[in-house]
């Protein structure tokens, strides 16, 4: 979607040209109604106006079409509202369950600036048009069915009006398919009022809800100002991501391997671990505060349920697959990737090549082979970089304002380059464990160059790192072989331990740590 400005003075008045209004008859209307005014009342003879020089009993919105629906009611409440939130309150609902009673096309529009209600038909087909497809602020959901149908819902709005369409693209909808649009419409709104909050904010968690059996895909993209947001989810892969003035941001998950995922629990001991890499990765990188909390929130939404594991019917079994036990080992979250891109300056006008940045990036992939289930194995890697680079002032309470002179150039240029992985590796053999090792590491390096009066007067360069092997298959080969009550708890346990401790840590010290801690069973 792309913003363009309203039109000028100049180019409405060239499509648009009041009548000639004779001083003679101004003259004489002015007279007129001085002499029926009176102090305390209104007479019927008086014309007031506003400041925009309308008639103010004249000034009614402009329609696209006047009709009594529950649409046009809630656009008409909202046309007034004073800030986005206002404007698009109910809306997205609303859409959706007029075509969950049986609509497919819908289109309205409300124009309320005084260019359109002073303009003719012309004008008012520009000014509506311009509303339709540039305005400031839009979002758009796209739903598609299982059988085929697509419909498209949109709604578009700036402080000059609301405009709203529903268009069913192709195939029919079923009465099945209008009752899983209905379900959606909290959904929506929901998401609408996120994108529309101050400071906005993502709420997709009930995009992701829906029935996989009647609906295959939902994708929902959004203009709020200059933040764009791109949304798609179906049966096999969920994906965000974000660009605006502070940088963009992308997450991938792929839910084609249910085998691996885990349970609730165990997700969110996973979703809250990365949470904590995130904040630790944007304190240390100085990275935006904004944008890392859109970035945390898109992970723990596209994470925070997946639809219900199992088959599709007809879809061959695979020869080979993770079991209960192996998942406790696991992270238990669906394969993924993410990032954080920031905007980057360089603000040293003497030395162009120091750019401030921030790069991070995370990712998990799993992988499970072998001829049979007996003779499996499973390899989980997580992995981690940050890149990031900025300039700091040597007095902390003075503002640094790099410049040509070289009083301004006293300051410190900090680089960070950080690596961390995790890597699980399950092997079965003729259906006893066989293998179960965890390697980790993780390096952190920090390098400060001083700068005083433009002059280097230090480079230091502190690399930290820490790397850990643990093999727990005797362990695991011991707890396996005690079937009674107390030693299949004890066994459980212990791979509920493993699965901890394999998540991604960032940190060398806290793998330095974890390298001396014992299986608790």
């Amino acid at each position: 979607m792309t913003t363009i400005a309203p039109l000028s003075a100049s180019s409405v008045s060239a499509a648009y040209q009041p009548a000639a209004r004779s001083s003679a008859a101004g003259s004489a209307a002015v007279g007129s109604q001085s002499d029926t005014v009176v102090l305390g009342a209104s007479s019927a003879g008086v014309s007031l106006y506003s400041p925009s020089g309308l008639l103010a009993n004249a000034r009614q919105p402009v329609w696209q079409t006047k009709q009594a629906d529950a649409i046009s009611s809630l656009m008409a409440g909202a046309a007034g509202a004073g800030d986005l939130a206002g404007r698009l309150q109910g809306l997205g609902r609303a859409l959706l369950d007029h075509v969950s009673e049986g609509g497919n096309g819908y289109a309205q529009s409300v124009l309320t600036s005084d260019q359109a209600m002073q303009g003719d038909a012309g004008v008012q087909g520009v000014l509506r048009d311009q509303l339709q497809r540039f305005a400031t602020d839009g979002i758009g959901l796209s739903v598609t069915t299982v059988g085929g149908a697509k419909v498209n819902f949109s709604l578009s709005t700036n402080s000059d009006g609301i405009a709203v369409n529903i268009d069913l693209e192709q195939g029919t909808l079923t009465d099945v398919d209008r009752e899983s649009l209905r379900k959606l419409g909290d959904a929506f709104q929901a998401a609408i009022d996120g994108l529309a909050g101050q400071p906005p904010k993502l709420a997709l968690d009930g995009l992701m809800k829906f029935d996989t059996q009647a609906l295959a895909a939902v994708d929902l993209k959004a203009r709020i100002g200059d933040q764009n947001v791109a949304f798609h989810a179906d049966a096999q892969q969920r994906t965000l991501s974000t660009t605006g003035p502070s940088g963009n941001m992308k997450v991938e998950v792929d839910l084609k391997n249910t085998a691996i995922l885990g349970s609730g629990e165990q997700r969110q001991r996973a979703i809250a671990s990365y949470l904590q890499q995130f904040d630790a990765a944007s304190r240390r990188g100085h990275g935006d505060a904004g944008l890392t909390t859109l970035f945390k929130d898109a992970f723990a939404q596209l994470n925070g349920n997946y639809p219900a594991q199992g088959y599709m019917p007809g879809k061959a079994m695979p020869a080979v697959s993770a079991d209960a036990d192996d998942r406790q080992m696991l992270s238990g979250l669906a394969d993924f990737t993410a990032s954080i891109s920031q905007a980057t300056d360089s603000p040293n006008p003497l030395r162009r090549n120091e750019i401030d940045g921030f790069d991070y990036q995370v990712s998990q992939q799993t992988s499970i082979t072998g001829q049979n289930q007996a003779n499996r194995g499973i390899v989980q890697q997580q992995h981690s970089s940050l890149k990031a680079s900025w300039h700091e002032s040597l007095q902390p309470d003075l503002p640094l304002k790099l410049g040509t002179d070289k009083n301004s150039q006293n300051y410190t240029y900090h680089q960070i380059d950080d690596q961390a992985s995790s890597k699980l590796e399950i092997g079965y053999q003729l259906g006893y464990l066989s293998k179960a090792t965890l390697s980790q590491s993780a390096s952190q390096n920090t390098r400060v160059t001083k700068y005083v009066l433009g002059e280097q007067v230090s480079d230091v360069s502190t690399p930290l790192q820490s790397a850990i092997v643990r093999d727990f298959a005797e362990q695991l080969r011991d707890g396996k072989d005690n079937r009674t009550a107390d030693g299949r708890y004890r066994w459980q346990q212990k791979l509920a331990q493993i699965g901890s401790m394999g998540l991604l840590q960032q940190d060398p010290s806290a793998i330095s740590a974890q390298g001396k801690q014992a299986l608790l069973y």
